[in-house]
Parts: structure tokens; C-alpha cells; sequence
């Protein structure tokens, strides 16, 4: 009987000792400690260096606390407690600018009590009163900007959300904290890689004058991986293409394959833009060129 019952207590020992094992590592027992930068009083840019290392936006105030988009999964209990340190309140709003799972993974660990907006569901927001049309505001002096916006107040300001659907995504979302001056830009910007729009390259172009007409000087751009741009670093940014583009254009016409050109490393130049996010790298930008500009 004594050695039935030692037995059982070993059993027991070792059922709990593996359900331990199973239960899920935090971002923060691996060492993966929130980056948190304070861009304005209540706006804040949370990555974890995690995978993707998704940025995550933050505002913090009185009304509570909104998130624009939520990262993986994996880090959704660790951006709840995250948060929570910012501010006491709930997550009362949480605007995904597309809805790939490194964006919107933590949508289920942080939307129980929150509304949930995205680019398939304006709408219906609208219809309920959660947001509003929006404005001209969004149209730069030479009348370049974005036709469609809706407008949500929060924290004592107004936030813009404006579609741009059909590059990146079919949902996507750009949203800007007009009294702060932030814009997130979802992976609409990438700002230390190419961008990620397989054939619509000449249509981002186009999306990068919108944006350089529209927003103030002063404006903080936080995309949706790498680091933070100022509009000048924008402006930098759509040059870069502009040159990269030129140079695979021109190895085009005189009659190199997408394969001639990546052999021979045509953009060389400019690998470190493929580093940050190793998949949009310079092979992955020269085909894009080739589909966008067909000779």
C-alpha cells in the first residue's frame, strides 16, 4: 500500500511537472522585452523583437486605450500587460491596418473588450456610430490626397483612418492622429525594406505623392516593420525607389531577364534593403519592377 501510494504521488509530480512544460513561453520569459518609444504625450510605438517584430501604435489617455494593430499571437498577453503600464484603462478600440496574422494575431487576446475596426468593416462601424466620415483635411494644397476618410475622437483628438485598399492588401488602412502628428502606415510603409506590392509599383507611387502632399513636415511615420521616418526620410525613401526602378528599367531595355538581372546582381547597391525583412530582398524588388513596367 505504501509503495502504491509513493507511486501515485510520482505520477501526480510528474503530470504537473509536464502540464508546466506545455504552458505557453512568455515574450518576456525569452527575453523579449518590449521596445516602448513615446512619440507624443499619449502616442506610443510598442515592438517586440519577435519574428517580424510587428509595430504596434498606442494611444494612452483618459478615454481608455486604443491599439493600432496587435502583432502575433504569440505576444498578445505580453502587449496587454504592456499596455496596461501605459494606462489603466481598457482597450477600448483596436484598428488593424490589414488583416494578416502579424497584425491582427493579438486581436484575441486584446479585443474581449474592445470595438474592432478594419478596412472590411467601415461600414458597418459607420452605421453603428463608431466612427464618422471624415473630412478634406485630407487633401494637400495642390489637391493631391486621399478621396475617403472616417474620423473617430479618442483621447482628446482626432484620428483619421483612411482606406487605401488593393497594394498591399485587400484592407488596408492608414491611420493618422492629427493633433499628434503620427500617421501609422501599416505595410504600406516599409522603411528598411522594399515595399511589399508584388506588380503595383507604379501605384505606389503614386500612394507616396498622396502622402507627401498630405501630411505636415513635422509629421512622425511609424510603418508597419523597421523603424520610425520623418516625411523628409519619405521623400528619401521614394527616391530610392525611384533610382532602383530607373536602373532595372534600364537593364530592361536592353533586353535582360528578371533571372539575367538577379544573376548579375543588378542592384547590389542597395542590398541592405533586403536585410531588415530577408523575403523582400533585391530579387524579390527587380521581378516586381519587371511586372510593373511590361516592355
Amino acid at each position: 500500500m505504501i509503495i502504491g501510494k509513493k507511486l501515485i504521488i510520482l505520477v501526480i509530480i510528474l503530470l504537473v511537472l509536464f502540464f508546466v512544460f506545455l504552458e505557453p513561453v512568455s515574450a518576456q520569459d525569452r527575453g523579449e522585452e518590449a521596445e516602448v518609444l513615446q512619440l507624443a504625450p499619449h502616442i506610443f510605438r510598442v515592438t517586440f523583437p519577435y519574428q517580424l517584430r510587428t509595430n504596434i501604435g498606442v494611444s494612452a489617455g483618459d478615454d481608455g486605450i486604443l491599439l493600432v494593430d496587435t502583432g502575433f499571437k504569440e505576444t498578445g498577453k505580453d502587449l496587454l500587460k504592456t499596455v496596461q503600464h501605459l494606462c489603466k484603462g481598457t482597450v477600448r478600440y483596436i484598428i488593424n491596418t490589414h488583416l494578416h496574422g502579424d497584425h491582427v494575431g493579438g486581436n484575441a487576446e486584446c479585443a474581449k473588450s474592445a470595438t474592432l475596426i478594419d478596412g472590411q468593416n467601415l461600414d458597418h462601424c459607420m452605421s453603428y456610430g463608431v466612427i464618422f466620415p471624415g473630412n478634406s483635411s485630407l487633401i494637400g494644397e495642390s489637391g493631391n490626397g486621399f478621396d475617403t476618410c472616417y474620423s473617430l475622437n479618442f483621447n482628446g483628438e482626432k484620428i483619421q483612418i483612411v482606406p487605401y485598399p488593393g497594394m498591399h492588401s485587400d484592407a488596408d488602412l492608414i491611420v493618422y492622429f492629427s493633433s499628434s502628428g503620427i500617421v501609422h502606415m501599416g505595410d504600406l510603409l516599409l522603411t528598411q525594406s522594399f515595399p511589399a506590392v508584388d506588380s503595383k509599383v507604379k501605384e505606389y507611387l503614386v500612394f507616396l505623392d498622396k502622402v507627401i502632399s498630405v501630411f505636415p513636415k513635422n509629421t512622425k511615420f511609424i510603418g508597419g516593420h523597421g523603424r520610425d521616418y520623418t516625411l523628409d526620410e519619405v521623400i528619401e525613401y521614394k527616391q530610392m525607389l525611384l533610382t532602383t526602378i530607373a536602373k532595372v528599367r534600364a537593364e530592361m531595355e536592353k533586353g535582360m531577364t528578371i533571372e539575367d538581372m538577379q544573376n548579375a546582381n543588378v542592384l547590389e547597391e542597395w542590398e541592405s534593403w533586403g536585410e531588415y525583412l530577408s523575403f523582400l530582398n533585391t530579387d524579390y524588388w527587380i521581378e516586381s519592377i519587371y511586372k510593373s513596367y511590361p516592355i
